[in-house]
């Protein structure tokens, strides 16, 4: 895949450090850039703040900011030059409220797991290897 960008959405400073670690042990090479919030993210994806190019991943945890999560995956799918951009859940949230929700916009996957390096780890190793194998359109 190249060197792609990925945007991770999460408030949690210490989620955050640990992805972020997770990412430098498994040796990702792929640029990881990070929001605290739905709206900082729509700014980074279409906004004052545009990342170039556009992430072609996004990690978010949707059950943190209640309906916001979904809101923010709803207008990614309606947006026609981010519709394409590949959408993991990672939760450590046992509730299902927003499962079928997000699910039914398509994510890439929704995966329920604790935020601790020896559960992070081999989740970050099999999203690398896909990462590394799958391609993505030059186009938008």
């Amino acid at each position: 895949m190249g060197n792609a960008s990925i945007l991770l959405v999460d408030n949690r400073k210490a989620i955050v450090e640990c992805i972020r670690k997770s990412f430098s042990e498994i040796e990702v090479k792929h640029t990881l850039f990070s929001a605290a919030n739905e709206n900082e993210a729509w700014s980074m994806l279409d906004g004052s703040e545009k990342i170039t190019p556009i992430p072609k991943i996004i990690i978010i945890d949707i059950n943190r900011t209640k309906n916001k999560g979904i809101q923010f995956l709803t207008a990614i799918r309606n947006h026609t030059d981010l519709k394409s951009i590949l959408v993991f859940v990672i939760t450590d949230s046992k509730t299902d409220k927003n499962k079928v929700a997000a699910l039914n916009l398509n994510i890439a996957g929704y995966i329920h797991m604790s935020f601790e390096s020896q559960t992070l780890n081999p989740f970050v190793s099999v999203l690398n290897d896909y990462w590394n194998i799958i391609e993505f359109s030059s186009q938008k």
